[in-house]
Parts: structure tokens; sequence; C-alpha cells
């Protein structure tokens, strides 16, 4: 079965497995380093936040690949949850600056979510 999804919609899956790539190898600490990023040492915390956000991820771009509403809303949930806490932060925080890169990539996301309603919202085809 064979779906012909939009080029924007493959392309946020797409992000949306890269970032979840990016997040399992930065639990390995020492790999990354060789690449000049330094990540937090691994916590129970720590740890346990990067798998379920890699597990969220993987399950958005699911949702976003087979055109299902619920990924639609997924990602929306997810973009707002990161755009309020880097608002939050804002407000908080005074060295933080609006150009933070949380802020820019949550409201990036949630435009190019927002264009691609019109996909999610036909019926199953």
């Amino acid at each position: 079965m064979k779906k012909n999804r939009p080029v924007l919609v493959q392309y946020i899956a797409d992000l949306n497995f890269l970032n979840a790539f990016l997040l399992i190898v930065s639990l390995f600490p020492n790999f990354t380093k060789r690449f000049g990023v330094i990540t937090p040492e691994p916590t129970l915390f720590n740890v346990s936040y990067r798998i379920f956000a890699t597990l969220i991820l993987i399950t958005i771009s699911y949702g976003l690949l087979r055109l299902k509403k619920w990924g639609y809303w997924l990602m929306i949930a997810y973009n707002m949850f990161f755009l309020s806490m880097s608002v939050i932060l804002l407000f908080k925080l005074t060295k933080q600056s609006i150009y933070s890169p949380g802020f820019i990539i949550s409201i990036l996301g949630l435009s190019l979510t927002l264009s691609a309603k019109r996909y999610f919202m036909k019926e199953n085809m």
C-alpha cells in the first residue's frame, strides 16, 4: 500500500526521525565528544527523558507518515509544549533571548505543521 504523501509532510516526519536519532546518539557522551558535542552526564532523569522523547517523536513520525489526524495533533501538542517551555524560560531568566534555538524551532515546527493541515483533514484514502 503506497500512499502519495505530500513533500511537506515527508519533510516534517524526516526531521522528527533525525531528531530522534540525535537524541539516541546523545545518550552516549563519549561518542559525541569525538565530534566536539558536549552532552550532559547521563543521569536517570536525563536518560529517561531522552528515551521518552525519542519514543514520542517516533510515534508522531509514524502518524505523520500515515497521514493520521492523531499524528498531526500530537505534532501540534509537541511543538506547543516546547514553545511554552521556551516562553516560560524567556520570562523567568533574564539571560534567555527570544532567539533561543528552542523558541525558533518550535515556531518553525508549528508553522510547517499548521500549513500541512489540509492533508490530515481529508477522509481516509
